[in-house]
């Protein structure tokens, strides 16, 4: 018997780009990003669209590791098609973006796909989340800014240059700050990471956006949001203790009790 609590908030009202979803063998937690064309498709943002269409292809196949990243990239190519954009998303700044985390019970073991920032904790206590580097160059660069300006609400503004360079490096192995996304292209396989355990050890698994910035001690929704309430009051803008390239972001978590 498998139990499952999630929760889920975005940084705009009724919008929410993380997005998380299951059946009875596979949880699939998806954060997207929207494209810088501005452009909203049926009122939906491209990573509104890209995240739930890479939850609900993560459910519909029994595929892991590369074959299902190259699966699921082969699908938002096929949205691109259908929102008649394959023109546009020729520049890398106009491509939905998404990383994600699919958790697949296979008999006895548990297999977890991942490529993105999200993160996971098991049992409680292993933490597993990667950080990009630009990210964290970025968010210095900011964090550097607002110290010399006080300019909080100018700051993204000012590293906007910086995020816009940063496709350079999207899914491109060659770059030493390279790193991996779904955006309809090519996923190159060093991104992908692929964990498995056996499932009579786990007992708990938490999967979280980069909406939180910090992990509490206790695996319950009460805790994180606690977490997340204290970070908003020791840091809200994001550029001293947890800095981050913006001050708000989209947050998901979800607890999986195996």
């Amino acid at each position: 018997m498998v139990k499952v609590q999630s929760f889920s908030k975005g940084k705009i009202e009724n919008k929410n780009e993380d997005y998380f979803y299951y059946n009875k063998t596979a949880f699939v937690i998806a954060d997207g990003a929207t494209d810088k064309s501005g452009k909203n498709y049926n009122s939906k943002t491209g990573g509104e669209l890209v995240s739930r269409s890479i939850v609900k292809e993560c459910l519909s196949t029994d595929q892991n590791g590369i074959k299902l990243v190259n699966h699921l990239n082969n699908k938002i190519k096929e949205l691109y098609a259908d929102l008649n954009i394959m023109d546009e998303i020729r520049d890398p700044k106009f491509r939905f973006t998404c990383g994600f985390i699919c958790i697949r019970i296979f008999g006895d073991k548990i297999v977890i796909t991942y490529l993105g920032d999200l993160g996971f904790r098991i049992n409680g206590s292993k933490i597993y989340q990667e950080t990009k580097q630009i990210d964290i160059d970025n968010s210095e660069t900011r964090s550097k800014y607002i110290r010399e300006t006080n300019d909080v609400n100018g700051s993204r503004d000012h590293i906007m240059p910086l995020l816009l360079k940063q496709f350079e490096y999207q899914n491109n192995p060659q770059e030493v700050l390279g790193y991996g996304v779904i955006d309809g292209t090519q996923t190159p396989s060093k991104f992908v990471k692929v964990f498995e355990y056996d499932l009579e050890k786990i007992s708990t698994i938490e999967l979280f956006s980069d909406g939180y910035f910090d992990v509490p001690h206790e695996a319950s929704i009460e805790a994180w949001e606690k977490s997340f309430e204290k970070v908003e009051k020791e840091d809200p803008d994001k550029w001293k203790k947890y800095k981050s390239t913006k001050s708000k972001d989209d947050r998901i978590i979800a607890i999986i009790e195996f």
